[in-house]
């Protein structure tokens, strides 16, 4: 067959009749026959008219062969649908795995923040515990400097020499009643002696208030009482010192057996008992006065023990 044959309309129309009898002959099972069911009379009652239909489709020069090709194309379809739904499910089974895996490497880097975070708070409490420690040895540090001041200044023979800087700045502290009184640091009679310190009033107390220097001498428990003689009973003597021109200013007196400040304490501190007329304040701030000398003031403290 030559391609002349094929552009031939006597063979396009001998070819679309060869293929309307092909179409024929398989429907022939659908026409009616004696004793037939309804659906195969009703097939064969539809036939003429399919026949009838594809003639005009002849007529029309309607290329049958490809209708053909098109109906029996429709035949697999079903099965093409079928593969394409087990492709989507195996496509989602692949969705599934790979949102397992990504959800096992999120939790990863949630477990190590977690892991971080905790460890970050035990360092952080660590922290917290060695600052505590360390605020812990600061009192400890500041407590074993004022000891050792302490222990620089006492003495331990029953003289005492006290000097109190500032003057100036304790006596407004006196005077606005913000530190009435200044304690000295404690000294000895002898190394296993009796405790000692002494009380300044720098604006005066009792009957001094105002007008002299009040000082006093407390007696303190110390480690060696029991084998000390109750009540103390030695002679005191108190001298304020005058650092320029030596013109020192004494004051002796002797404790009252009777009074409770010289009895063995029983507290930290007894009363404080002592001179509250001990120097007049006018004649320690007068002109010409050295008593004050660099905002300095100086105290001497005499225990007799042989007395």
């Amino acid at each position: 067959m030559s391609c002349s044959d094929v552009s031939n309309p006597e063979y396009l129309k001998e070819n679309r009749m060869q293929s309307l009898n092909h179409f024929d002959q398989v429907s022939l099972p659908y026409q009616s026959t004696p004793g037939g069911t309804p659906e195969e009379n009703m097939a064969s009652q539809q036939h003429p008219r399919l026949l009838e239909a594809l003639q005009q489709l002849a007529d029309l020069d309607f290329p049958l062969d490809k209708l053909w090709e098109r109906l029996m194309a429709g035949l697999p379809l079903k099965q093409k649908v079928e593969e394409l739904e087990t492709q989507q499910k195996t496509l989602e089974n692949i969705v599934s795995v790979l949102s397992r895996e990504l959800g096992r490497r999120d939790a990863a880097p949630a477990d190590t923040l977690g892991e971080a975070m905790a460890r970050i708070l035990y360092l952080e409490e660590k922290v917290e515990h060695q600052d505590s420690l360390l605020a812990m040895k600061d009192v400890m540090i500041s407590n074993l400097v004022a000891r050792i001041h302490t222990l620089e200044q006492t003495t331990y023979d029953g003289c005492f020499l006290w000097k109190i800087s500032d003057v100036g700045l304790r006596t407004q502290e006196a005077l606005t009643n913000k530190r009435p009184a200044l304690y000295s640091p404690c000294f000895y009679t002898s190394r296993y002696g009796y405790k000692l310190r002494l009380k300044l009033f720098l604006n005066g107390d009792g009957i001094g208030t105002r007008t002299h220097l009040s000082l006093f001498l407390v007696v303190m428990k110390g480690e060696y009482d029991f084998q000390l003689k109750w009540p103390f009973q030695h002679k005191v003597t108190f001298t304020l010192l005058d650092q320029v021109n030596k013109h020192h200013v004494s004051t002796s007196f002797r404790p009252l057996q009777t009074s409770s400040s010289f009895q063995r304490p029983m507290s930290e501190n007894n009363v404080a008992s002592g001179l509250p007329e001990f120097f007049p304040l006018n004649l320690l701030h007068a002109s010409g006065a050295t008593y004050i000398c660099n905002n300095t003031l100086a105290f001497q403290a005499v225990i007799d023990t042989k007395a």
